[in-house]
């Protein structure tokens, strides 16, 4: 586990990263505005992290020419062992993550969370 620490420090040196994840993380949320609406954002983030991880994995399976890209999504489908659901875990992502951003940038505007809070 001692590597694991140094290499936290390593990239929080140079990336500076650490305090404000560290705020972000134990900002009070009030009560009374605590709600399921507050659910879009995170959801948001948990698509854009499975598109990030199913599209790497595609990537190394898919071969981009025109003359093997047919033969890489046969391989996909068919001998790899839940390539299909890879597949599409990464089309249906899209299309929720569309979905969700727009849910979550109208609730954004709605209730005017982009606003300081008035004290």
């Amino acid at each position: 586990m001692h590597w694991l620490k140094r290499t936290y420090e390593w990239f929080d040196f140079r990336l500076k990263l650490g305090a404000p994840i560290t705020e972000a993380v134990t900002h009070p949320v009030p009560r009374n505005t605590a709600s399921w609406w507050y659910v879009f954002g995170s959801a948001s983030f948990v698509l854009l992290m499975l598109q990030i991880v199913t599209g790497i994995l595609l990537a190394i399976v898919y071969v981009p020419s025109a003359g093997e890209a047919w033969n890489s999504l046969q391989v996909l489908n068919q001998q790899l062992p839940l390539g299909w659901f890879l597949r599409a875990m990464h089309g249906w992502g899209s299309n929720f993550m569309v979905a969700v951003v727009l849910i979550h940038m109208a609730q954004v505007f709605l209730f005017g969370a982009y606003k300081f809070p008035a004290s």
